[in-house]
Order: structure tokens, then C-alpha cells, then sequence
């Protein structure tokens, strides 16, 4: 907003603030008058050097949009030294002024006049608002109620958008108008003024201040002690310095704004160590003194990493659900003992950073190189097909934003510390392209926010996601009461429907509850009995919540119900079942799935022409004695199936295979940070690498995510729901192994832990799962008909360890890859070629000795510039890694990597061709080796892209790739020469 001169008279007159130019593009408004503000108080500060001689001082208090007065007379000021500038502050008390709300953002015009002789001499103005920001124990209140932040962290300015179009109010005005309609109540954005004018404007609740690693000038920092420490900017020595950089500098340009609520003072600095010692010594002064300085609103101390060791917040940042963990890791905030390393209560806590999941201007997921977002985008999208890739990526993102607001809001129940939470997650498609608020284009989890976020919230919580028809769910609707207008809910009624894929309803039914006080959160246990008579298919369960007949709120949840005879229509089981099964689970899945068979105590001999099932947890000393005697039942054609066994039970299983497994004891929920780069043993989100394969005949991608809890789970229990199909995954010891080992499906960040797999041995195999199958037999339909499936295809004759290819492998379509590689084990590492627009053309594309390909030469500042995408364009030898915990492939030693597939081809084809690209500056060399042929070797040109023919002699074929890491293979095909 324009601020106007009030009054010019007489010797000078002092505008309401002045414009600080910080470079050609910005100008930086600095108040010269800074009302702060409380519900029935204002404390006015101007510097003392404007004061004249002589001079007594008026203040008026008018109503922007009335033009009433509030207040008007004369006061005294007080002389205060701030931070090392003398002020004078200027305080009337017991206003009775309108508030300063978001459903009601009154503001009032401030107006000191300096008065000489009897004439105003001069007068300087500042627009503010009457409010107040605290916390009371372990929440937050705006002027005297508690309130919830539902927050978004990911805003303009400051992310490549044109700065014409991005600081212009025209543009913000309807930016902060659609985040309020998604039902937003706060926003992070930098230091412009026409943002924090138009905020204060709207109704839309500010975070702001220093959001960064540095305070003023930082100081040089030595070296790293840990993870945590990259964002170290130092900080002044004399803590003084830094503090008045805080008052007059940084927090004191927008402390005029009513909008703004949290101060930053620090983001991600360290959290252990002598570094975290220091630092906290110097947070710890500044805060004590900031407090003083400005009582109305609260601080966050270090953002992300401080645990609320000073300052009014206790923050986290958290990723669950992007580059580690899940998103139901967030089940963990329930308890304060599992997300705080030391004894709390009684603080607010919030997450001002979580969600993450990254997705480009095309959908899909952004494959910044060197970056978290390439391995976080096989956790979740995995090889799927690349035009359903953004699909599946929206759908992430919009199930993760949900998880982690709705887990916030249902678990205050059991927390009543939980505060809020500002999803770091990118909501809009367009940015550096745009000339205008529309062309930005909202995301599908922009809908999700509006859902998530609804002032009045009813969220369900159902861990059965899978049933059969006829059976019972008892999901819980919660309704969370944070009105608007901060009332109580009264007759509350929830009425709630099974709709079926036509949004027909075959289930109905509604439940009158008791009124809900503002703030407060219910739980309603339902008890729906699912219709027999259903088909099998996709369900919604749909609800919505009425107060005084008034619909207030609305929510849904997906459910996959089977007919019975999904699990009776598959192929037959063609062989005797022999069990051996020490504790009888697999036994009692079998039974309950109708299945013949024979339990065994002892595998002296395994008859031909059957099936032998090793029990979940069944690997024992007696199996590894007998091991030969498996071995020799696989040799000549038999077929194994082992279901999962710990690390403990797993050791007795290598006995009986050519290549040993591998697996760890981490937990996919530890809420620890940082985690260890170790793959989680437990895990969901499978992705079948071969989806056409019998055993997920049936099956779909969406059915491999979560399966239902047979536990009858609840949070106010220990642990977690038993959702995760996976609960012993594995790796193979030696990735040489993966020439015998067909990998059906993985799992992780990366995909680095197997699910399913066929190992062969002679003219049979042993199927090795890792999933939790037999509790959920005539449970979870998904579950039943993959064992039932996993069986019928250990009986029958058609079994390959390589894919057959008989099209061009396009490197990075997943499609035409087919499953034959796992990009650590293969080392066939993903390459990712970014989208140059006209805003980032400058400086071009650089190569890095690692061959990674950056815009700019610059990977960093990834969020900062959304609109620019990194898109998988071939592959390139790597040499077989592995990851960093934030899923980095870590660099083997020196410049070349080697890269290696197996697969199948048509009998008479003789030829291979590798389209080759040389992206750097210089000549480098390619050299490929087919089966033990000998290996050939190849210059590529600088710049050039080259075919490269290799002779190939076998049907089953075994490539290896080996050169620089800047060389890129865009394709593969076979032929007949």
C-alpha cells in the first residue's frame, strides 16, 4: 500500500517510512513511526534523532476504513535505547479498539504529531492493527483464543517468478486471496512490503523474519561437525551486533505489520556439537532481549532444528513421506517422547517445514541431480510408465499433504501441543513462465488443501483400507472445531455414505454427537457393515458434518472391496503344497484360504512335482542342515517358496541359496533425525518392476501402497498399525547376483530393497518374499490373492529370470525398460537433463566431472526456482552405489563407472546398438562387452552423439557398459545384421 504524507507543515515533515534500495529491482521499506500493538495497547517508537527541539507530541488513532477516531491526545514519550539506538516509545493503554482477526482484518491508521509553539511542526503515519500473538503452555493465541496454524511455506516472492509480475499488488492481491480460499490462515513470505501490505489487508496471518543459516553478516565457520551443519552462516561474535541487527535491520522493516505473528530468527543451524552450543548461547541472549523488545508476537529461535530449546516455539522440519520415511511416520507426534530427543511439555510445537515431494512444471517429479528428489521419486512413482508419472506424483503429494495435516489435527486428542504445521511443498505448475496470478495453474494438492485444511475439519481414520464385502470396518470420524469464527459447534450431526465408482451411495447412515467447544477435537468409532452384495472395485467412504443443520465440513477416505470371488479366480494350483512351518501361521493362512496341504517336519527329501512353502520365520538350523537336499529339489526343476523371515530367521535361509540375502533392522518409522542411509526392512509403495507377471494377476499399482491392519490398531496403543505389505525386505549380498535373480518388486528411496524375488537354481527356483502375508489371509483381499497368485505360479512351467526384449530401450522410460535393472545394483545411474527456459538461460548447461547436467552450473536453490525442470534423459555408468540419507548415490572412486543388464532377445537376433551421448567438452571413451565376448572401445566426439554397434552371440545377454561418467546412453536396441 501507497502510504500518503499526512500533514506538511511548518519546519519539515517526516514521511511515514522511507526506501531503502537494495538493489536495481527491490526497494526495501523502512518505517520511521512502528506501532506494536496488543488487544487494548499500542506502544509507538520512533527514533529520537526526528524529534525537534521543544517539541510535545500528539497521537491520533483513526479506523482505515471509517475514518473514526480511536484515540487522540497528548503523550509523553519515554527514552529507550534499543539495541544500541536511542528511541522514544509513546504508550496508550485501555483502547477498546476492533481487533485485528483474519475473518475480520481491522486496521487503524497511527499518527504521531510533533507539536512546537503550539503548531504541528510535523506528523509521521504508519497503518497497523490491534492484536496480539502469545503462547500460553503449549499453544498458540491470537488475542486471547487459541488457533491453529494452517500454514504454506512455499510462496512468491523469491521463486523465479518475473519481479514485475511477482512484486506487483495486483499479483499478490490474488495470490493471498486464493491461498484463503483453500482455507490457508498463514504463509511464509520474504521481506516485501506490498506482500505484508496486502496480508494485512486480507485477513492472512504472517511468518517471517530471517529465514537462514546466517545472522547479519554470519562468520567464517571452520568446518562441519555433522549432518545438520550445511546451512551454518555463522554468526557475529559480539552478540550485541547481531542483536541490533535483529531490531533494525531484519525484524524491525516488518514489525509494523499486523499480519506478521512468528519471528524467525535463525533456520536450520546446528542441533548438537559445539557449534549447536554456540549457537544456542547467542540465540538464547538475542531471544531474552527480542522479547522485550517486541512482546506481541512469538519466535522461533532456530527454525527446523532447535526443539524449542529458547525461543516460544519448539520447530521441527520433517520430511516423512518424501526423501525417508512415511507419510504415517507422522503417527509419531502423538507423543512428544518420540519426536523430541529429551523430556518436553507444555510448548507449542509445529512443523514449518514436512511434506517436500517436488514436482516440475510438467507434473512429474523434478530429477534435480545429485538431489534427494531423483531417489524419492522411485519410492513413490516408481518404473511406472512416464505418462502416468505425474499422475501418480500428484497423487503422492496430495496424500502426504493430508497425512501430515490431518495426523497434526486428529492427534491434538492425544497432544494438546500440536500447534500447526507449513507444508515446503510446491502447489502451483507454472512460475518463471507466467505474466499473471491465473497462469500460475494450482495442483491437484492445492484441492487437497482445501479439504485438509477446512476450518472445521472431519478427518477419518481407518486403517482397514481393504475388505472383502460383508465384512465390518470401524472407522473413526474425527472432527476437529477450529471455527473461523472461533464458536462451538452445536447439534452436530455426521451423516456418511459407501459410494461406489458411479458416486452411487450402496451404504447410509448418519450419528448425532455431542457439541464441539471451539478448539476442541471428537472421536466418533463407526461401525459399518460393508454389503455383501457388492462388486469388486474402488469405494468412497464420503461424510460430512452438520452444526444447526448447516453443512460445516466434508471428507473422504478410499476403500478397495473385493467379492468373494476375487480370490477364488485364479488359475489352479497344479502341485502338491509341502509346508514346513515351526509356528503354525502359514499353516492357518492356508486353511483359511481353502488351500490343500501337507505340513512337513524335516526336509531329509522333497518329493518332485511339488511345491515346498518355507513358513513365515520357519528358517531354521534344521533347513540349513538340509540345504544340499533343497538345492538338489531346485536343480532339477522344483520350486520353493519362502515367505518372510527377520534378519534373525534369514540366516538360515542363505543356506539354501547361490546368492546370499541380505537385511537390517531399521524401522521405515524411527522417527529419529537424521536417519541412517540404510534402507528400511519394512515399507509400502511396492513397485512391481514386472506388473504383467502372474503374481500380481489381478493386482493394480494402487493396491500395492497400504494393506489393511489386522491388529485393531489405535493410537492411543503402542507402535503402529500393521499397514505396510512389506516387514522384512532384502538385499543381495553381492549384486553379481542379480544375473541369477529376477526382482518382481522393490521398495524405499531408490528402490533399494527388494520385495519379491525369483532366485534360479538349475532348471528351478526359490520365490523370496518379504511380504506380510499370512495374518492377512481371508483379510485383506489384496494379500489373499497374491499368495494365492504366488502359489498357482510356483506350480506352473513358464518361469524366466530376464525380460524378453524385443523394442528399443529409450533409457529412463521406465516403459521400455522392462524391469531389467535396479539403478544402484545395475549402476546404470538415471541421467537428468534440465528444461532451459528463457528466465534461466543464462550461464547454459554445465557438466560436472561427475557428468551431472546443471542449469547455470548451479544445483542449489532448487525450491527457489520451481519453474525449472530436470527431466530423465538416458542413463549413465555409474559404478554400483550407494545412497546418503538424503538418497545421493555416493561417488565411486575415480572418473569411469561401469554399468551392467541382462535380458532376453529373439532367437536370430546378432546385433546390439548403443546410442551414445558425449554431453562434455572433450573426447571420451566408451567400452562395451557383451556375455565374454571382447570388449570393444569407442571414442565419442565432444558434443556429439554417436551409434555404436557391438555383435552379440547369445539369446540371454549380459551387457556391460564402462566409461566416463559424463557419457550418457539414450538407447539400446537389438537387430538382425
Amino acid at each position: 500500500m501507497m502510504r500518503k504524507l499526512l500533514l506538511s507543515i511548518m519546519l519539515s515533515v517526516c514521511a511515514a517510512g522511507t526506501l531503502l534500495a537494495q538493489d536495481e529491482q527491490e526497494k526495501t521499506y523502512k518505517p520511521t513511526l512502528t506501532p506494536f500493538t496488543g488487544t487494548d495497547y499500542v506502544r509507538l517508537v520512533m527514533d529520537a534523532n526526528l524529534k525537534k527541539n521543544n517539541a510535545t507530541f500528539n497521537v491520533i488513532i483513526k479506523a482505515v476504513a471509517d475514518g473514526k477516531t480511536l484515540y487522540q491526545a497528548k503523550v509523553a514519550p519515554a527514552e529507550v535505547d534499543n539495541a544500541g539506538v536511542k528511541q522514544l516509545t509513546f504508550t496508550v493503554k485501555n483502547l477498546k479498539p476492533v481487533l485485528w482477526e483474519p475473518n475480520n482484518p481491522y486496521l487503524y491508521q497511527f499518527t504521531l504529531q510533533q507539536i512546537v509553539g503550539g503548531k504541528v511542526v510535523s506528523a509521521i503515519s504508519e497503518r497497523g492493527g490491534f492484536r496480539f500473538f502469545e503462547r500460553r503452555g503449549g499453544n498458540l493465541y491470537l488475542n486471547g483464543k487459541p488457533i491453529f496454524l494452517r500454514g504454506i511455506a512455499i510462496n512468491p516472492p523469491g521463486r523465479g517468478i518475473p519481479t514485475k509480475v511477482e512484486r506487483s499488488r495486483e499479483f499478490a492481491l490474488a495470490y493471498v486471496k486464493f491461498m484463503k480460499s483453500i482455507n490457508v490462515n498463514i504463509i511464509r513470505v520474504q521481506d516485501v512490503e506490498t506482500w505484508y501490505d496486502v496480508c494485512d489487508e486480507l485477513g492472512m496471518m504472517v511468518f517471517g523474519g530471517n529465514y537462514d543459516g546466517k545472522v547479519a553478516k554470519g562468520a567464517k565457520v571452520d568446518k562441519q561437525e555433522q549432518v545438520g551443519d550445511e546451512g551454518d552462516g555463522g554468526f557475529p561474535k559480539d552478540h550485541d551486533v547481531g542483536l541490533a541487527w535483529y531490531e533494525h535491520e531484519k525484524l524491525g522493516l516488518i514489525a509494523h505489520h499486523p499480519s506478521l505473528m512468528v519471528y524467525a530468527m535463525t533456520n536450520e543451524t546446528p542441533f548438537t556439537g559445539k557449534r549447536f552450543e554456540e549457537w544456542n548461547a547467542f540465540l538464547t541472549y538475542a531471544y531474552n532481549n527480542l522479547k522485550k523488545w517486541d512482546e506481541t508476537r512469538v519466535y522461533i529461535a532456530n527454525a527446523g532444528y532447535g526443539y524449542g530449546l529458547t525461543g516460544d516455539i519448539c520447530d521441527l522440519h520433517r520430511y516423512w513421506g518424501w526423501y525417508y520415511s512415511s507419510p504415517f511416520t507422522f503417527l509419531n507426534i502423538r507423543s512428544n517422547a518420540n519426536i523430541i530427543p529429551f523430556p518436553k511439555t507444555g510448548q507449542p510445537i509445529t512443523f514449518t517445514e514436512c511434506v517436500g515431494n517436488y514436482t516440475g512444471p510438467d507434473g512429474r517429479y523434478n530429477q534435480t541431480p545429485a538431489h534427494k528428489n531423483p531417489s524419492s521419486q522411485l519410492a513413490w512413482t516408481g518404473h511406472e510408465k512416464q505418462d502416468m508419472q505425474a499422475q501418480l506424483a500428484d497423487v503422492h503429494q496430495s496424500f502426504t499433504f493430508r497425512q501430515a495435516t490431518e495426523t497434526f489435527r486428529q492427534m491434538r486428542s492425544l497432544n494438546p501441543d500440536l500447534s500447526g504445521l507449513f507444508p515446503f511443498t510446491i502447489l502451483f505448475y507454472n512460475w518463471d513462465t507466467i505474466q499473471k496470478f491465473e497462469d500460475m495453474k494450482p495442483k491437484p494438492v492445492t484441492e487437497q488443501t482445501k479439504l485438509s485444511y477446512q476450518p472445521v475439519l472431519l478427518s477419518w481414520e481407518c486403517w482397514t483400507s481393504n475388505v472383502f464385502a460383508g465384512s465390518t470396518i470401524n472407522p473413526i470420524a474425527h472432527v476437529i472445531n477450529d471455527d473461523n469464527g472461533f464458536a462451538d459447534l452445536k447439534n452436530v450431526k455426521i451423516v456418511y455414505q459407501l459410494l461406489d465408482r458411479a458416486k452411487m451411495a450402496v451404504y447410509s447412515d448418519s450419528l448425532q454427537v455431542n457439541d464441539i467447544p471451539y478448539y476442541a477435537t471428537q472421536q466418533n468409532k463407526l461401525s459399518i457393515t460393508v454389503p455383501a452384495n457388492l462388486s469388486t472395485g474402488d469405494y468412497t467412504l464420503f461424510g460430512k458434518v452438520f452444526a444447526d443443520g448447516k453443512e460445516v465440513s466434508k471428507n473422504f477416505f478410499n476403500l478397495f472391496i473385493a467379492a468373494k470371488t476375487f480370490t477364488q479366480a485364479i488359475p489352479q494350483i497344479n502341485a502338491s503344497v509341502l509346508v514346513y512351518d515351526g509356528n503354525g501361521a502359514t499353516k492357518q493362512a492356508l486353511n483359511q484360504l481353502n488351500v490343500p496341504f501337507k505340513e512337513i517336519a524335516s526336509i531329509a527329501a522333497v518329493p518332485a512335482n511339488s511345491i515346498l512353502i518355507i513358513g513365515e520365520n520357519a528358517a531354521d538350523k534344521n533347513l540349513a542342515a538340509n540345504a544340499a537336499t533343497v538345492k538338489d529339489f531346485m536343480k532339477k526343476g522344483g520350486r520353493v517358496i519362502a515367505l518372510r523371515q527377520d534378519s534373525v530367521h534369514r540366516k538360515d535361509l542363505n543356506a539354501i541359496l547361490d546368492f546370499r540375502l541380505t537385511n537390517t533392522a531399521a524401522d521405515i518409522d524411527n522417527p529419529a533425525y537424521p536417519l541412517p542411509a540404510t534402507p528400511p526392512r519394512n515399507g509400502f509403495y511396492l513397485n512391481a518392476e514386472r506388473p504383467e507377471h502372474p503374481i500380481f494377476s489381478g493386482i493394480k499399482r494402487e493396491n500395492l501402497k497400504v494393506w489393511s491392519d489386522y491388529t485393531n490398531w489405535n493410537p492411543t496403543k503402542s507402535g503402529f498399525p500393521m499397514i505396510y505389505p512389506v516387514t522384512d525386505g532384502f538385499q543381495l549380498e553381492n549384486w553379481d547376483g542379480i544375473a541369477s535373480t529376477a526382482v518382481l518388486a522393490n521398495y524405499s528411496s531408490g528402490l533399494q530393497s527388494i520385495a519379491l524375488a525369483e532366485q534360479f537354481v538349475g532348471n528351478g527356483s526359490i520365490i523370496i518374499s518379504g511380504l506380510d502375508l499370512a495374518a492377512r489371509a481371508g483379510v485383506d483381499p489384496i494379500a489373499s490373492r497374491l499368495f494365492l497368485n504366488m502359489l498357482s505360479y510356483a506350480s506352473a512351467n513358464d518361469h524366466s529370470v530376464h525380460q524378453l526384449i524385443t523394442a528399443p530401450i529409450i533409457w529412463g522410460e521406465y516403459e521400455t525398460e522392462r524391469g531389467i535393472l535396479n539403478d544402484n545394483s545395475s549402476g546404470f545411474i538415471s541421467n537428468s537433463t534440465p528444461r532451459i527456459t528463457p528466465a534461466y538461460a543464462k550461464g547454459g548447461i554445465v557438466v560436472t566431472k561427475e557428468g551431472y547436467q546443471l542449469a547455470g552450473g548451479n544445483r542449489g536453490l532448487f525450491n527457489t526456482r520451481p519453474g525449472l525442470q530436470y527431466v530423465t534423459n538416458g542413463r549413465r555408468p555409474w559404478g554400483t552405489f550407494v545412497q546418503t540419507f538424503g538418497g545421493q548415490p555416493r561417488t565411486p572412486k575415480g572418473n569411469e563407472g561401469t554399468a551392467k543388464f541382462w535380458c532376453r532377445i529373439p532367437e536370430g537376433q546378432n546385433n546390439m546398438t548403443s546410442l551414445v551421448w558425449n554431453p562434455s567438452a572433450e573426447p571420451l571413451t566408451m567400452k562395451i562387452k557383451i556375455n565374454e565376448q571382447q570388449e570393444n572401445t569407442y571414442t565419442i566426439a565432444a558434443g556429439m552423439r554417436m551409434l555404436l554397434d557391438t555383435k552379440v552371440d547369445a539369446t540371454t545377454v549380459g551387457v556391460n557398459y564402462t566409461g566416463d561418467r559424463r557419457l550418457v546412453v539414450l538407447e539400446t536396441s537389438f537387430s538382425k545384421k
